[in-house]
């Protein structure tokens, strides 16, 4: 079976159980604009919410509903479990010398403060944010980036994500990838949209990954 040197990751819903956390953050100011969205709908938006918020008619509010969701979220966030076994695993793949790199929208501000209290901080070889890129997952540039940061090749590349944004931008760079969905997942998004994607392997539980990669 093929093996990978280098392992790119995405943090929510992936590492870290936010899902549910950005789910209400986004949620709440649609519904006070009488906008009333399905989990689906809203975990879609994910990643490119300020371009939804303008197809769901609320354009000249975009800043606002943006602003509003983001305050609820940085409230929450630190209260967000990492899903079972993540940490270990990372440890696991550093002890087998694989080169990791965090492959995520959120913004830095979000991230560092996390990765220090999750006891993260050490084990990425490389760290691409939403601040770091013009073009967001599903475009290849996040991890092209981030392959150019680690010194690696398509071949021995792997994406590990929990969304059609990590699975897209996985095709859109000529890399294999890795779903993860756990059955929490299902209130999220539909396994069967995410298959349409072609990932290269499925997991539901996250130290699966150690037999694949």
């Amino acid at each position: 079976m093929k093996r990978y040197q280098y392992i790119l990751l995405d943090w929510d819903g992936n590492l870290i159980q936010t899902l549910q956390v950005w789910l209400e953050a986004c949620r709440a100011p649609l519904e006070k604009r009488g906008v009333k969205l399905t989990d689906e709908e809203v975990a879609a938006s994910f990643g490119q919410f300020p371009a939804h918020i303008k197809k769901w008619g609320l354009e000249a509010e975009t800043d606002a509903i943006w602003e509003e969701a983001d305050k609820i979220a940085k409230a929450k966030l630190p209260e967000a479990y990492l899903y079972p076994d993540a940490l270990d695993v990372l440890q696991e793949l550093k002890s087998r010398n694989k080169k990791l790199a965090l492959v995520t929208t959120s913004l830095r501000e979000h991230l560092l403060s996390a990765l220090d209290r999750h006891g993260m901080s050490q084990l990425f070889d490389a760290i691409v944010t939403g601040d770091d890129v013009a073009n967001h997952k599903p475009h290849s540039e996040p991890i092209d980036k981030a392959l150019g940061l680690l010194g690696g090749d398509n071949a021995t590349v792997v994406m590990v994500g929990d969304s059609d944004k990590d699975l897209g931008a996985a095709q859109n760079a000529g890399v294999d990838s890795i779903l993860f969905f756990p059955p929490e997942h299902s209130n999220f998004y539909s396994i069967e949209e995410l298959r349409k994607h072609n990932p290269t392997h499925i997991i539901s539980d996250f130290r699966k990954m150690l037999d694949i990669v």
